[in-house]
């Protein structure tokens, strides 16, 4: 199993709107700017824009000097807020065995297996939570 690739999208179309409106090149990036440089279909990008948009995470403008920006400060958008918003709680880890076979060993296995995915899932989440758009823009500029 494996998330989205709107997930990895999502990251870096967020450090990439952020550092150009850090480097004052846009005030709001264009949504063509950002599906061309990133070459992530139109579709696609506004998909994950709506995800974003609906988290709080950037803010949207229409019209000619329109597009996208960060709608709070970098230091406070983790990994895990992007992962929430464009994956909605979506389990890394699917448990749904569906076995034949019943009794306790089967259950006990079920079990078991449940806690070190869940467990897995969970570690994951906390170094998402861990690292913020900052901290991905700090290592643009080493």
């Amino acid at each position: 199993m494996s998330y989205s690739l709107a997930f990895s999208k999502a990251i870096i179309t967020i450090v990439f709107v952020a550092d150009k409106v850090r480097q004052g090149m846009f005030e709001f990036v264009p949504t063509k700017v950002l599906s061309k440089s990133l070459n992530i279909p139109n579709p696609t990008i506004v998909k994950i824009l709506q995800s974003l948009t609906r988290a709080g995470i950037i803010e949207t403008r229409e019209g000619a000097r329109g597009g996208v920006r960060l709608a709070v400060n970098a230091e406070s958008v983790t990994i895990l807020d992007v992962f929430n918003a464009v994956e909605n709680n979506k389990a890394l880890f699917r448990k749904d065995f569906n076995l034949n076979v019943q009794g306790t060993k089967p259950t006990i296995s079920q079990n078991a297996i449940g806690r070190v995915l869940d467990s897995a899932e969970q570690e994951m989440k906390n170094k998402l939570q861990g690292t913020t758009i900052a901290h991905l823009l700090e290592e643009l500029d080493m």
